[in-house]
C-alpha cells in the first residue's frame, strides 16, 4: 500500500510540469514570485522550489523588475526596464541547462512581450561578463546553445511571442509560436562552460539589459523533440498565442486539431484545465493585434485567477477564426434587429463538454448579437441568435457586451449588429461625414462647423476653427453649415468652405502609402480660369496646426478634377451644378478620376504621405484653400472599391443629391445596399434627370423629396406629401414607411411642348422597388392639367389620367414599369336631354319610400336607381382578366383604380372630356 502511495506522489510531482514534461528550470510569473511594493526580489524555480531560484543581485532596489505592470492574456508578467533590472540564480551547474558530452542538448521556451527597441538578452546561463553562454535567448529572436546562435524573426515593439528552441550544439531548430524558423548557426564551434555559473534573467550580468515583459521561461537539459508540441500547447493556451500545429494536452488529447480546423487557424484562443500541466485558463483572448474575441467561464474578472468559474480536469474549449474582418462587413436580412454580419467566423472545438461560457466583444456596436450555427458558416439559415446589447461587463477598464451561451463542438459563430455605411459598404470605411448629421449639433443656417462627426466605424470627429488641435494655422474657422432653399442640394443641407475655413482629423487612415478611394459630393459656385478648389488633403504632421511636409491635395482645377501635383483630368464640371467626384489609387499606382461614374482620365501616382486628413483646405495652408467650394458629404475608404461596391456607394450619393450617373449614351445602373438594381440601364432612353424617392436603412438614406440637380433642369418635383419646398429632413415631410423602397424615374430628354393630342412630348419612365406608397408629383409647367400614365410611352394602353391641383397630383402610386407625362386637357359639359320627354322610365329600384308616379316621371331612362346611403357597384375586376371583351363593355379596374371602357381595341379609363 505504501508503494502505491509513493508511486502516486511521484506521478503528481512529475505531472505539475509544462505539458506534463518535467523541466530543470521553470520560472512563471503566476507562481513563486516574491514581491514588495510592486517590485520582484525573488522568482522561484517552479520545477524545484528552493533550487536555482532567481534572486536580487544588487543592494539597490532600483535594479529589481516590476511585477505585473502588464498582463499577458490575464496572466501576470514581470517587467524588466532595460536599464539595470535583473535577477539571477547563482551557481547553476552546466548539466541543469545542457547535457554533455558534445553535442550538447537542450530545449528552451520563453514567452515575452518586447517593450523596448534594443535587442538584448532575455535570459542566459553564463558568467555575466561576456563569457560562454550554455543556453540563452535574445529579444531579437535569437536562441543559443553552447555559444552557438540560431536566429529567427525580430519581434515588433509590443509583440508577444513564444520563442523556443530544441536540439543540440550540432543541430538546433528555432521556433516562433510553434512554427519552425531556422536551424542555421551564425557562429562557429560549440563552447560550453563546465562547473557552475549564474542563470541571468533581464540582462547579461551587469550589462546588455533588456526591456521586456517576461511571463514564463522553461528550460530542459535534453532535447524534447516529441514532447515539444505539448509544452508549446500549454504555453500557447495559457498566453493566448496562436501557434502552429495541433494543441495537445499532457495526456495526448488534442485540444485543437489544426487539420480539421485549417480554415479557422487565426487568432486561436481558449480555456482549458490540465492538472498535469498546472494549466487552468478560465478566460482568454488572442494576444494578436486588433480587437479580439474574449471568452471565459461566466465568472469573468480582471485576472485569470480571479475568475470564479470552474472546469474539470482535461476540459477545454478552443476557438479560432477565418482571418476575415472582425467588424460588420456582410449585409444580411435574416437577423432581426441587425443588418451586418462580421466577416470573421469562429469555429469551436469543445473537449469534455464544457458548458455555459461567456462570449464578449468590446461595446460600441448597435444591437450586437451573437449568431451560432451548428453546420453553416455562412449563417444563411438555422441560426441561434442571442442579443448581447443589454449585457455589459467591464474588464480591465474596457466595457464589453456579452452573452452566456453553450458552444457545441464543431459549431460556428459570429457577431451581427446594426450598422450604416454608404451603399452598405462598411469594410475599410474610414471617413463618412455628411451635413445632414447636423455638425456640432447645429441646425441654424450660416453657422461655422467646429465639430463634424465621423460616421465610419473608426469614429472620431473632424475638428477645426478653434484652439489646438485645430486644422492648420491659417484656418481660423470651420466651414459654414448651410441649410436654406437657396443653398441646399436636392433639399439636403451642405457645408460651404471659405478661404479661412477647414477641418482636420488625426489618424483618419490606418497607414501611409496604401490604397484609397475618396468620394465627394460637391459643387463650385465659381470655376475660375487656372484656379484651384481644394477638397481634401493628406497631412503627415502630428500637429495639424502645422504645415504638412507634402503639398499634395485633391480637388478641382478650372473645370476638371485634379490630384495635385498630378495632371488634371478631363473637363467635368459646370458652375453651381453638383457632381459626385471620385479619386482612387492602388498604393503608388496612378490615380483614377471619375465624375458621376464617368471616367475623367488619370493622374500620376499620389500615395498617402500621412495618415491625417484635412478637409476644405490643402495641407500647406495656401491662400487658395477651399474658398467657396460646397461639399455636403465626403466618403473615404482605405481600399480601392470593386466595381459592384463602388456602384452602390455612388448610387447612394446620386439619389440623395439628385445627380444623374453616367450619360444618355452610356447609362449606369443604380444599386441598393442589398444588390437590387433599382434603376436599370434597360431604360436606355430615359437617362435624363434621374431622381428618386428612397429609403435604405443600411446607408441611412431617407430621401422624402427630390428634384433633379442636373445642368439641364427638369420640371418635376416628387415628394412624400404635398410639400414641395421644405428641406428633406423637415418635419413636414411624411416618412417612407418601408425599408428598401425606391421610386426612381428619368425622362427621355424631349421638349416640354405638347402634341396634337395635348400630351407633353417629354416622357418619364418609372422603376419602383419594394412596398409602394402614395407619392405626390408636381410640375412647374403651368399648362398641364393632368398627369397621364400608361403601360407604354405612346400613352395608348391602360391610360390613367390624374387631375392636377396647383400643378400637383394627389397621393398616387404609379406602378413599376409605367410611363408618365402631362396633358393639357380642356373640358365642356352638356345638360341632360330632357326634351322632348317622349320616353318614360319603366324600371326603378329604390330603398326609400316609393313616391307616386316614380320612376315613370323620370324621362328618357332605362333603369332608375334611388338611395341616399348605398352605392351602385358594377363589375370589379382587372381588364387583363377578361378573355373576350366586347366593344362598349364597362368595368371598374381594381388595379388601375378607374372605370374602364373597351373601345373595341383597348381598355381605357373613362376620363372627363368633351363628347360632341
Amino acid at each position: 500500500m505504501s508503494i502505491f502511495l509513493i508511486t502516486n506522489i511521484f506521478m503528481l510531482t512529475n505531472a505539475q510540469s509544462p505539458g506534463g514534461i518535467t523541466p530543470q528550470l521553470w520560472y512563471k510569473a503566476d507562481a513563486g514570485v516574491n514581491s514588495s511594493s510592486g517590485i520582484v526580489n525573488q522568482w522561484n524555480n517552479s520545477a524545484s522550489p528552493g533550487t536555482y531560484d532567481l534572486i536580487q543581485q544588487a543592494a539597490a532596489t532600483s535594479t529589481l523588475p516590476a511585477y505585473n505592470t502588464s498582463q499577458i492574456n490575464f496572466n501576470p508578467s514581470i517587467r524588466f526596464d532595460g536599464v539595470d533590472d535583473r535577477l539571477a540564480a547563482p551557481s547553476v551547474p552546466q548539466n541543469v541547462t545542457v547535457s554533455s558530452p558534445s553535442p550538447y542538448q537542450s530545449s528552451q521556451y520563453v514567452v515575452y512581450r518586447k517593450v523596448g527597441s534594443t535587442a538584448n538578452s532575455l535570459y542566459n546561463h553564463s558568467n555575466g561578463f561576456g563569457g560562454t553562454w550554455n543556453v540563452g535567448g535574445n529579444s531579437n529572436g535569437g536562441m543559443l546553445i553552447t555559444n552557438r546562435s540560431v536566429g529567427s524573426t525580430t519581434p515588433a515593439i509590443n509583440e508577444i511571442r513564444l520563442q523556443s528552441t530544441d536540439g543540440t550544439s550540432s543541430l538546433m531548430n528555432v521556433y516562433v509560436n510553434g512554427q519552425f524558423k531556422s536551424s542555421a548557426f551564425s557562429n562557429g564551434n560549440a563552447v560550453s562552460t563546465s562547473g557552475t555559473q549564474p542563470v541571468w534573467v533581464g540582462g547579461q550580468g551587469l550589462n546588455n539589459f533588456v526591456n521586456v515583459d517576461i511571463a514564463e521561461i522553461v528550460i530542459y537539459n535534453t532535447t524534447k523533440t516529441l514532447e515539444r508540441p505539448q509544452i508549446e500547447s500549454y504555453l500557447s493556451l495559457k498566453y493566448g498565442i496562436t501557434k502552429f500545429g495541433d494543441y495537445i494536452a499532457s495526456d495526448g488529447t488534442t485540444y485543437w486539431n489544426s487539420a480539421t480546423n485549417s480554415a479557422y487557424s487565426n487568432n486561436i484562443t481558449g480555456i482549458a484545465r490540465d492538472d498535469n500541466s498546472a494549466l487552468y485558463q478560465k478566460q482568454s483572448m488572442s494576444i494578436n493585434p486588433g480587437q479580439q474575441l474574449l471568452i471565459g467561464l461566466t465568472g469573468m474578472a480582471n485576472t485569470n485567477t480571479s475568475n470564479s468559474g470552474t472546469l474539470t480536469n482535461l476540459q477545454s474549449l478552443v476557438v479560432g477564426d477565418n482571418g476575415l474582418a472582425k467588424a460588420p462587413t456582410t449585409l444580411v436580412s435574416n437577423i432581426p434587429g441587425a443588418n451586418f454580419l462580421f466577416g470573421s467566423v469562429w469555429k469551436v472545438q469543445n473537449t469534455g463538454s464544457v458548458g455555459t461560457i461567456r462570449v464578449m466583444w468590446p461595446q460600441g456596436l448597435n444591437n450586437l448579437k451573437l449568431i451560432q450555427n451548428n453546420s453553416d458558416p455562412t449563417f444563411a439559415s438555422g441560426n441561434t441568435v442571442t442579443d448581447m446589447s443589454a449585457n455589459t461587463q467591464t474588464i480591465n477598464g474596457i466595457v464589453y457586451n456579452y452573452a452566456d451561451v453553450s458552444l457545441a463542438n464543431g459549431q460556428f459563430f459570429t457577431f451581427a449588429s446594426f450598422a450604416q455605411a454608404p451603399g452598405g459598404i462598411l469594410n475599410n470605411l474610414r471617413v463618412w461625414i455628411k451635413a445632414d448629421d447636423n455638425p456640432n449639433g447645429n441646425t441654424t443656417d450660416n453657422v461655422a462647423i467646429s465639430t463634424w462627426p465621423n460616421r465610419s466605424p473608426i469614429g472620431g470627429n473632424l475638428i477645426g476653427g478653434a484652439a489646438f488641435p485645430n486644422t492648420i494655422a491659417l484656418q481660423t474657422t470651420g466651414p459654414l453649415y448651410r441649410n436654406s432653399s437657396a443653398m441646399n442640394i436636392n433639399f439636403n443641407p451642405v457645408a460651404q468652405s471659405t478661404s479661412t475655413s477647414g477641418l482636420g482629423m488625426q489618424n483618419a487612415f490606418a497607414t501611409i502609402g496604401d490604397d484609397y478611394t475618396m468620394i465627394a459630393l460637391h459643387k463650385n459656385p465659381t470655376l475660375p480660369f487656372a484656379g484651384f478648389r481644394n477638397m481634401f488633403s493628406f497631412h503627415d504632421n502630428a500637429n495639424l496646426n502645422t504645415v504638412s511636409t507634402s503639398s499634395s491635395w485633391f480637388g478641382t482645377y478650372t473645370n476638371s478634377p485634379i490630384a495635385w501635383p498630378s495632371a488634371a483630368g478631363t473637363s467635368a464640371y459646370t458652375v453651381n451644378i453638383p457632381a459626385v467626384t471620385t479619386f482612387s489609387a492602388t498604393g503608388t499606382g496612378t490615380i483614377a478620376y471619375q465624375v458621376n461614374s464617368i471616367s475623367k482620365g488619370s493622374g500620376t501616382s499620389l500615395s498617402k504621405n500621412g495618415t491625417n486628413l484635412v478637409i476644405g483646405v490643402d495641407a500647406d495652408g495656401g491662400s487658395d484653400d477651399g474658398i467657396d467650394i460646397i461639399m455636403p458629404e465626403n466618403i473615404m475608404y482605405n481600399s480601392v472599391l470593386n466595381a459592384a461596391d463602388y456602384n452602390k456607394v455612388v448610387s447612394y450619393m446620386a439619389i440623395k443629391y439628385g445627380v444623374t450617373l453616367g450619360a444618355f449614351a452610356a447609362p449606369v445602373n443604380y444599386t441598393s445596399t442589398n444588390g437590387t438594381t433599382v434603376w436599370s440601364t434597360a431604360a436606355s432612353t430615359y437617362q435624363t434627370n434621374v431622381i428618386g424617392i428612397a429609403r435604405d436603412d443600411a446607408e441611412a438614406l431617407h430621401q422624402r423629396i427630390a428634384k433633379s440637380q442636373d445642368a439641364v433642369a427638369d420640371i418635376i418635383t416628387i415628394s412624400t406629401n404635398n410639400d414641395f419646398t421644405s428641406a428633406n429632413t423637415g418635419a413636414g415631410h411624411s416618412n417612407i414607411t418601408n425599408d428598401q423602397f425606391y421610386f426612381i424615374t428619368g425622362n427621355n430628354g424631349a421638349a416640354t411642348t405638347y402634341n396634337v393630342q395635348n400630351l407633353m412630348l417629354r416622357r418619364w419612365k418609372v422603376q419602383s422597388t419594394g412596398t409602394a406608397q402614395n407619392l405626390f408629383i408636381k410640375t412647374s409647367d403651368s399648362q398641364a392639367t393632368y398627369l397621364v400614365y400608361a403601360d407604354d410611352a405612346a400613352m395608348t394602353a391602360n391610360v390613367v389620367n390624374v387631375h392636377l391641383t396647383g400643378g400637383s397630383t394627389p397621393g398616387i402610386q404609379i406602378p413599376n414599369g409605367k410611363f408618365f407625362t402631362f396633358g393639357k386637357f380642356t373640358y365642356c359639359t352638356h345638360t341632360p336631354n330632357n326634351s322632348p320627354a317622349d320616353m318614360i322610365t319603366k324600371i326603378g329600384i329604390t330603398i326609400q319610400s316609393k313616391q307616386s308616379g316614380w320612376p315613370e316621371n323620370i324621362p328618357n331612362g332605362a333603369v332608375a336607381l334611388e338611395s341616399k346611403t348605398k352605392g351602385f357597384v358594377i363589375t370589379r375586376t382587372q381588364s387583363s382578366a377578361i378573355a373576350n371583351p366586347v366593344e362598349g363593355m364597362l368595368i371598374y379596374d381594381t388595379v388601375s383604380k378607374c372605370m374602364k371602357l373597351y373601345n373595341g381595341t383597348s381598355w381605357n379609363c373613362v376620363v372627363r372630356t368633351c363628347n360632341q
